[in-house]
């Protein structure tokens, strides 16, 4: 019978069960899936855990038996590297099989899908479409093709790889913090595995420069998103809150801080987050404040390199800065 979910985070669920029925009820609720699911071998379970990283979702799921599925469209994207086992999917014309070791995406975004699942281990993030658009450099509300995958595959083995550690990493170091307690480090971890996703994965996300954005590239724009930084550096906010802030496009707004500044907005962003934890090491108590707590305060989940950029900026280790306090 189905266990008790373990104890963990806000935003984490963990289901564990030895009864195919349960199991396949399961992921009806769960995934609005139809679903058709042979019966496992004596003893085996299904296994699930699913943890937030803001707005994205990492999930295992381990289920020692067979099954065939079919589901309408997604509305985001699911990125699902197979452990062990086997997979297949078809979506429109393309069906796609996976072993041990491979990355793919399920479907596009817009479109149903169906697939059979062969004794399995895996691992899937869900990211959400508009997260995405907004790091691909959409405008919201702008007329758009959805956005399409041109091969569900990564474009290398070196970014299936890419892709692969930066998901073990934000597991293993961003979702291991007390919840609740770095919340502009898990909004970064979410930004990154979006951006991996882009990076990755070919598709039609970025969209066409046009004549407005360059027209839009102004020092007044600049001012603006500067502005806004400033005034809100503790918020969640990346490059599509800092153009929405500016009344510009996200292409428009990188083309005026590299003309006018010689930088991007989000550089511009953890510049000004870099000061503001410069600021708060000035002002520790180095018996209860510690250098990690402060940058992972501002968003700088890897400690390397918060410390090279700190002491590129202000000619010390963080640490020297938290002892002379």
């Amino acid at each position: 019978m189905p266990q008790q979910p373990h104890a963990k985070p806000p935003g984490a669920e963990s289901f564990r069960t030895t009864d195919v029925d349960a199991a396949r009820d399961w992921l009806k609720a769960a995934y609005g899936t139809s679903l058709r699911m042979t019966t496992p071998a004596p003893h085996s379970s299904f296994r699930y855990t699913r943890t937030a990283a803001g707005p994205v979702s990492l999930s295992t799921l381990s289920l020692p038996t067979d099954y065939a599925y079919t589901t309408e469209a997604l509305g985001a994207v699911a990125i699902t590297h197979v452990v062990s086992g086997r997979m297949g999917r078809e979506c429109a014309d393309d069906v796609t099989e996976a072993g041990p070791g491979d990355v793919l995406a399920i479907s596009q975004p817009h479109l149903p899908y169906a697939g059979r699942v062969y004794a399995a281990e895996l691992r899937a993030v869900t990211v959400p479409l508009a997260l995405l658009e907004q790091l691909a450099g959409r405008t919201p509300g702008r007329t758009a093709r959805p956005l399409h995958f041109t091969r569900f595959t990564p474009a290398s083995p070196a970014l299936a790889t890419q892709w692969k550690r930066t998901v073990d990493y934000v597991e293993e170091s961003v979702l291991a913090l007390p919840a609740g307690s770095a919340p502009l480090v898990i909004d970064a971890a979410a930004r990154m595995l979006a951006a991996t996703v882009l990076a990755a994965f070919p598709s039609n996300a970025r969209p066409e420069p046009v004549l407005a954005d360059t027209r839009d590239a102004t020092p007044e724009t600049v001012r603006r998103a500067v502005a806004f930084i400033e005034s809100e550096p503790d918020a969640e906010i990346g490059l599509g809150e800092m153009a929405a802030a500016a009344g510009v496009t996200p292409r428009a707004l990188q083309y005026a801080f590299r003309r006018h500044l010689g930088t991007t907005p989000t550089a511009y962003l953890r510049r000004v987050r870099l000061a503001l934890a410069h600021a708060d090491l000035v002002a520790a108590d180095p018996s209860r404040d510690t250098v990690t707590a402060i940058a992972n305060r501002w968003g700088f989940p890897h400690q390397g390199r918060f410390s090279a950029a700190y002491r590129a900026a202000y000619g010390a280790p963080p640490r020297s800065t938290l002892a002379e306090s």
